[in-house]
């Protein structure tokens, strides 16, 4: 069912209003300055990208109605894969005035030819990011390579203290550490800590298993001396296409920065992946604002096979997710993506954001948003 074009337009034109109103009652040349830029983007969106667009979607007590989508947010020429926005350990973004941090992730180094580009050399970038206009600063570097590492790739980022910043990043098939006093870096990776492949389920009869971290996590306890947190992350059997999310249990020391891994949840892989499906990964952050009635909900993708792949979300009472009351398939990719993952959500003008990384047709990894109206049905 294609998009109605006069539709889109309509949408867009209802977002360029509403943020120009709200952003022009603050009374400042660079609050309208923002306002353009965004309306201007939404624009162009408009153009490229009137096309399929679902009616609502009844996700628990409430429906999504999609108003907005952007393959491209960033305007990067080379990849841009989205990585993480900033949390604090209460689950809400960390703002700095109307600007929060964004991490991406882009090629260091080309692999060999014929090769794909993930088997290249990989950094991690930050920049500014203004979560209501969608327009984001200049990238600088947040995470280079340590040692013999192939990827730094960071997928989850706290904020601990007003002078201690945490960032998990995936690399050689684990997941690793690395801490600065700055939320924008340069993060120094911790030498002590690893989370690898260990459990039966992590494996999967895979030849080529391996772990990443995946934007989500929630706080055990939040003490003056330590953060312990429970951390999501999912198993990838490469050769597979497969895998499934669950927790690691970490705790990080305020005052030497030092990040402990205490255990893995021992109940093992969350019930998110229906039967007959390959793979449930890519769960996004618990954000405390985002809540669909009186329900926990975390976006990721499930494959019931290898050719397709949905975003996916799940309700759940229990912020762990060991039982789930829900589980939604928003539909397919869309527009030119290929891949979608690595999701994170924000609740911005009562509007549900979810900004994940995506690969396009034209093997671009980058930065896509969607934008959901909430409704009671």
């Amino acid at each position: 069912m294609m998009r109605n074009f006069d539709a889109a337009q309509a949408r867009t034109s209802q977002l360029s209003h509403m943020w120009f109103q709200r952003i022009k009652r603050a009374g400042t040349a660079a609050g309208l300055c923002l306002a353009i830029a965004a309306i201007a983007g939404l624009s162009l969106w408009s153009a490229a990208h009137a096309e399929e667009e679902a009616g609502p979607i009844t996700v628990g007590p409430v429906e999504l109605t999609q108003v907005h989508h952007n393959q491209n947010l960033l305007p990067d020429r080379g990849h841009s894969g989205f990585g993480a926005l900033l949390y604090d350990a209460d689950g809400r973004l960390v703002m700095n005035g109307d600007r929060t941090w964004l991490y991406t992730t882009g090629l260091f180094e080309a692999p060999e030819p014929g090769m794909r580009d993930w088997y290249g050399k990989w950094v991690s970038h930050v920049r500014d990011f203004n979560p209501r206009t969608l327009v984001s600063g200049e990238p600088k570097l947040a995470l280079g390579l340590d040692g013999e590492d192939q990827w730094a790739v960071i997928h989850t980022a706290i904020k601990v203290s007003d002078d201690l910043y945490v960032v998990f990043y995936s690399t050689n098939g684990l997941v690793r550490a690395a801490t600065s006093p700055r939320p924008d870096g340069v993060f120094r990776p911790d030498p002590d800590f690893s989370l690898a492949v260990t459990e039966d389920w992590e494996i999967g009869g895979s030849e080529r298993a391996s772990l990443e971290s995946t934007g989500g996590f929630r706080t055990i306890s939040d003490t003056d001396e330590v953060l312990e947190i429970a951390l999501l992350y999912d198993s990838y059997q490469v050769d597979q296409t497969s895998g499934d999310l669950g927790w690691a249990n970490v705790s990080i020391d305020k005052a030497t920065g030092d990040v402990e891994l205490i255990d893995k949840d021992p109940e093992g892989p969350l019930p998110l992946r229906p039967e007959g499906y390959i793979g449930a990964r890519a769960g996004g952050n618990l954000g405390s604002d985002v809540m669909l009635g009186d329900k926990h909900v975390m976006f990721y993708y499930l494959r019931p096979n290898k050719e397709v792949i949905t975003l996916t979300a799940a309700l759940s009472e229990d912020p762990s997710f060991r039982e789930v009351d829900e589980i939604v398939e928003f539909g397919p990719v869309q527009g030119d993506e290929e891949v979608i993952e690595k999701f994170q959500s924000y609740m911005m003008d009562d509007l549900l954001h979810i900004i994940y990384e995506n690969k396009l047709a034209s093997g671009h990894w980058g930065t896509a948003i969607r934008i959901y109206e909430v409704d009671a049905p």
